[in-house]
């Protein structure tokens, strides 16, 4: 259970809560925590006394070339950090509790990089600890200020567990961030359009293959946030298929439908509708939650622009691989031949030996193969 909290600590938890979600914020919340015990500057920050590394993840009142010059040496002779074991998470530790007065004003710390900030004294507290790295949150103290006493301490024993808690939320969003981010990356280069469809039928994301479906003109369109075929006939199919993904729960998901979406002169496309599944996290809104993954692949898109992958792995020479990307597309051997300026020949005796290579016997399932072995990616 979290300490009770007093008036004045309201304000400085809602900033640490704001900063969880948004880590502009970070010093901001820093700032007011620091403040309530008096602080003028103050900051979070890891080390690691093993590896003797260290990052400053937030602070305030102190310039960023002091905070350089603490990592790069004065953490080091920081009596608070260096020499005595760490305290326990959540425990306030000031110079005082480590040595008199006397004793810290006489440190290289105190005197090329406390006083010269114009700061008396320092206390801090350890918000997070893994194995021998710990995250400290630390608050600096003007000159003639009074000493901290009891009550100073307290505030921040229960200030601590706010922003431990707050930095936990913070980590957690930042990793889903960043696996956002990847799958984004990851979805850039696959040459199938894949969407995401909330249960709204609004459209929430659109790789780069599926932008170029989506307009006034193209199969697909977005109207109002909410993605339509141009076909009505396949509009319909499509419209009923998101409805049955909205609905469908964990245990009862509706199956994959497919939708047929003609082009004017071209070959149709064939869009694929993959129900979601229900997620804890959709609980607190769930119309926000994705309900269908939608996945069209465009046979006039050639689906394995990259084929060094296959080379590679079969021992193909450049030479044989410019006549598998020739069978690839769907040439014979009299177009291979007139595509790379070679004699018919020529072209033989290089597939004769991919197909040997690749222990195949004849084109198509070579073709096979290849389709087997790469993903669908942009190079």
């Amino acid at each position: 259970m979290l300490p009770a909290l007093s008036d004045s600590d309201l304000g400085v938890v809602e900033a640490l809560q704001e900063a969880a979600l948004d880590p502009s914020l970070w010093s901001e919340a820093v700032g007011h925590v620091a403040s309530r015990i008096g602080g003028i500057g103050g900051g979070i920050l890891t080390q690691d006394p093993v590896l003797r590394t260290g990052s400053a993840l937030a602070g305030f009142g102190i310039e960023l070339s002091r905070t350089h010059q603490y990592f790069e040496h004065y953490a080091h002779v920081n009596p608070m950090l260096h020499g005595v074991t760490v305290p326990a998470l959540g425990q306030p530790l000031t110079t005082a509790m480590l040595m008199p007065r006397h004793a810290f004003t006489m440190t290289e710390f105190f005197n090329d990089w406390i006083r010269p900030q114009d700061f008396s004294d320092a206390v801090g507290v350890v918000v997070h600890r893994d194995g021998a790295q710990f995250t400290w949150l630390s608050a600096m103290r003007p000159r003639r200020a009074e000493a901290l006493d009891q009550d100073d301490l307290d505030t921040l024993a229960r200030l601590a567990p706010h922003v431990t808690r707050a930095l936990r939320v913070a980590q957690r969003l930042g990793v889903l961030d960043d696996r956002h981010r990847a799958l984004q990356d990851a979805l850039a280069h696959v040459t199938h359009a894949t969407m995401l469809v909330d249960r709204r039928g609004r459209l929430v994301f659109a790789n780069p293959a599926a932008e170029a479906l989506l307009g006034a003109r193209d199969p697909l369109t977005v109207a109002h946030g909410r993605v339509s075929a141009r076909n009505a006939a396949a509009d319909a199919v499509l419209q009923a298929a998101l409805a049955r993904s909205a609905a469908g729960s964990r245990d009862a998901l509706p199956g994959v439908t497919d939708v047929t979406l003609p082009r004017d002169g071209r070959r149709p496309l064939v869009l694929n509708v993959v129900p979601a599944g229900e997620r804890s996290a959709d609980r607190l809104d769930p119309e926000l939650r994705v309900a269908a993954i939608l996945i069209v692949a465009d046979p006039d898109v050639r689906p394995w622009p990259r084929i060094e992958g296959f080379l590679h792995a079969y021992g193909l020479t450049p030479a044989e691989g410019r006549v598998l990307n020739a069978v690839i597309d769907g040439d014979g051997v009299d177009g291979i031949a007139g595509r790379l300026g070679v004699g018919r020949a020529t072209v033989k005796t290089h597939l004769n030996r991919i197909l040997a290579k690749t222990g195949t016997t004849r084109q198509n399932e070579l073709v096979r193969l290849v389709a087997g072995t790469l993903p669908p990616l942009r190079g």
